[in-house]
């Protein structure tokens, strides 16, 4: 079987080399002198129906493999640049360059903040471009660049440009037989993935920015300290958590895979290793990211989990809108008694006094108590989902994903508030028969 599947390997490396490459050169290999007299032998076609006694016949079919082989991976390297654009695939969409899709990011935020009805894909192109210019990336080679470009998915109802937008990569020529159109789907869906769970780690680096920026401000106002202290909390859990997402996805699954895939790529002895390779990094980074069928209910509750960052986002800055308002009036109120005190009147009358009174009133009894329950629902709500997610992960089949929820309860908060997480049959699936 071996023998066979060589010679239709060496079929299958001249017909690549001819008609997809277009090289058309003599296959020379280092054991053309020594297997000469061999070849020699089996050049009458009806010799190949004699027994192979000696294993000569192997020997010439082991040559002429290696030799075709060899070219071919040679021509696909050299002439074509296959890991160039292995690795290009792997920088842009898979976010491993970190500074351009930081800055990437800082560029697009007012644009895919749109409806996405409303987004043009020329404005995006040229965000693309700027990116590149102002980053590590305008070093990569022009053909690299070229191939690199903006594409927009299908638009349901209510998306934003962050539900739509994506980096899409061209492929063509022999190149195109590694990333098939199956293999470029599974990289968008990828790419998706790791997309939102960056804007989450950004979203959480602006939460934090405004909660840095508003505490000092908001000193003034001492009423607001329990509200303060509750979205601090908030924030830092789900720092916490994103950041341990981080770290599962970038290099658990990434770096490992990639470190697995370019050793094989290395050692390959044909273009079909090289497939199949590359079909297992990317079934691998598919299965241990939540993508495949087996964890969509895991991927949904962490959808779930992210769009209650995006939520918590928007409370805590309608929260710090309403109370820098309230600072701003308060501070007028003051501006207008040092004003009429400087001008020799006796501060202000008595219906200001109780308007500024009934005002203040009102921000106590309506504002910060609104503000504190919707936090307190909303965290109530996160700690809920946290919880179904690491109930959920340590009911996987996978050691890795059981081990992420260990990672993400380090220290067994939601283990003391969850049952489910406590009992012994928890990790019932980690048992294995030696």
């Amino acid at each position: 079987m071996d023998q066979a599947n060589k010679i239709l390997s060496i079929g299958k490396s001249i017909n690549f080399l001819h008609h997809v490459c277009k090289n058309n050169e003599p296959i020379k290999g280092r054991s053309e002198d020594k297997e000469e007299e061999v070849t020699d032998r089996y050049r009458d076609t009806e010799m190949l129906l004699d027994q192979d006694l000696d294993g000569s016949f192997q020997q010439v079919i082991d040559a002429v493999y290696q030799d075709t082989s060899k070219r071919l991976l040679h021509v696909l390297h050299q002439n074509f640049s296959f890991l160039e654009h292995l690795k290009a695939m792997r920088r842009y969409l898979l976010l491993g360059q970190g500074d351009f899709i930081q800055h990437l990011l800082d560029l697009l935020e007012s644009e895919l903040a749109k409806p996405a009805n409303s987004l043009y894909l020329h404005n995006l192109t040229g965000v693309l471009e700027t990116a590149i210019r102002a980053t590590n990336a305008q070093f990569d080679d022009a053909d690299i660049l070229h191939r690199l470009d903006v594409r927009l998915l299908q638009i349901s109802p209510g998306d934003t440009g962050w539900d739509v937008f994506s980096l899409d990569y061209h492929v063509d020529g022999p190149i195109s037989t590694v990333f098939t159109p199956q293999c470029k789907l599974l990289y968008l869906r990828v790419f998706n993935f790791l997309w939102r769970a960056k804007r989450m780690d950004y979203v959480l680096n602006q939460v934090w920015r405004g909660q840095m920026a508003n505490a000092k401000a908001l000193k003034p106002i001492p009423e607001l300290s329990p509200v303060l202290h509750q979205c601090h909390i908030l924030a830092a859990q789900m720092i916490h958590f994103v950041q341990q997402m981080q770290y599962y996805i970038n290099f658990e699954v990434m770096e490992c895979s990639w470190d697995e895939l370019c050793k094989k790529v290395t050692a390959a002895e044909d273009l079909d290793h090289i497939i199949a390779a590359h079909e297992v990094f990317l079934d691998t980074i598919i299965r241990r990211a939540l993508l495949d069928q087996q964890s969509r209910p895991l991927l949904t509750q962490l959808r779930a989990i992210f769009d209650l960052i995006i939520q918590f986002q928007g409370t805590q800055e309608t929260f710090f809108k309403s109370s820098l308002d309230e600072l701003t009036l308060r501070a007028s109120y003051e501006k207008q008694i040092a004003a009429k005190s400087e001008q020799g009147e006796w501060g202000l009358s008595q219906q200001e006094e109780e308007d500024e009174r009934r005002r203040k009133v009102k921000f106590m009894r309506e504002v910060i108590p609104t503000n504190r329950a919707q936090l307190k629902v909303l965290a109530k709500s996160y700690q809920d989902m946290v919880q179904k997610f690491l109930v959920s992960l340590t009911e996987h089949a996978d050691d890795n994903l059981r081990l992420l929820a260990v990672r993400l309860d380090f220290n067994e908060v939601y283990k003391a508030k969850e049952p489910k997480l406590r009992s012994p049959m928890a990790f019932k699936k980690t048992k294995k028969v030696f």
